[in-house]
């Protein structure tokens, strides 16, 4: 009666193929919106931005090996977890038949254990129903990983959710120590130009493990896109120099000349004040 850990996968991959036809359909990430509009309007639209829409297609390969990793994870996880749940019940009730003589007996202290048991039978059989609460955010939040990386950030700093230690699973990690260490993003822009460094021991991004791919994790990054906003320690001399530089041109009003930095995104502002700000995180 209990649903197996590959049944389990496999209703997962159903969810998340929906999923992504919605991400597909609307070239983003799909978010639900309350429209008065006719019964045929979609209320569906993407939450991503034209930068994402435009560049869909060439992060679709991406996506989609992120959805059968996310699979292939849930598959690993879910056996893991299945097995500590029968274990753990395994346990209880082998003591409680332990303390049952041979012939059975009338003890009425005895007797009592079994609804106690039976209440942790429940959800056992209902454990993919809390196993995929767990889960939910898996995929939704690497395709979200992949859309950053497309609006050029320079680092990400690891905010830790309180509602990790909440519910009965007992984790398996510490994400805990995590929270407000910042990681570098390998190769951007400002570590090309060296205007910054990773900072020792945070290291670099895609060296841990992302929010939400642990059971029951609920952190999130939160994504820096100038040096500005950095830890002093990430900024190199260089970087300070820039600084400098870019302050003395925007008090005095001399914009005649750019900082040695690439150009980030287009966006509606115009005006170099404006991208200098944007550059050092003012924007």
């Amino acid at each position: 009666m209990v649903t197996s850990a590959e049944e389990a996968a496999e209703s997962y991959e159903r969810v998340c193929k929906g999923f992504l036809d919605q991400a597909i359909q609307v070239k983003g990430m799909p978010t639900r919106v309350i429209s008065g509009g006719g019964e045929n309007q979609s209320n569906t639209v993407s939450s991503s931005g034209s930068r994402v829409s435009l560049k869909f297609d060439a992060l679709l390969p991406s996506i989609r090996e992120r959805l059968r990793w996310c699979v292939m994870n849930y598959s690993l996880q879910a056996e893991l977890y299945l097995g500590q749940q029968i274990s753990h019940f395994q346990v209880q009730l082998q003591r409680f038949l332990e303390q049952v003589p041979a012939g059975g007996t009338k003890d009425k202290a005895i007797k009592s254990q079994i609804s106690e048991i039976k209440k942790e039978l429940r959800p056992l059989a209902e454990w993919d129903r809390l196993f995929y609460i767990y889960k939910t955010m898996s995929f939704p939040s690497e395709i979200q990983y992949i859309f950053a990386l497309e609006g050029d950030p320079i680092a990400a700093i690891w905010h830790y959710s309180q509602s990790d230690e909440q519910g009965e699973y007992r984790k398996t990690y510490n994400h805990k120590q995590r929270d407000g260490h910042v990681y570098a993003v390998r190769g951007n822009w400002a570590i090309r130009k060296g205007l910054m460094k990773a900072r020792s021991p945070d290291g670099y991004i895609d060296d841990i493990d992302r929010p939400c791919q642990e059971i029951g994790c609920m952190c999130h990054l939160q994504w820096l896109y100038g040096i500005r906003r950095l830890p002093h320690d990430m900024v190199t001399e260089k970087g300070w120099s820039e600084l400098r530089r870019v302050n003395a041109a925007t008090q005095t009003g001399n914009h005649a000349q750019e900082p040695n930095i690439p150009a980030e995104r287009e966006t509606e502002r115009k005006g170099l004040g404006s991208r200098l700000m944007r550059w050092f995180g003012r924007g």
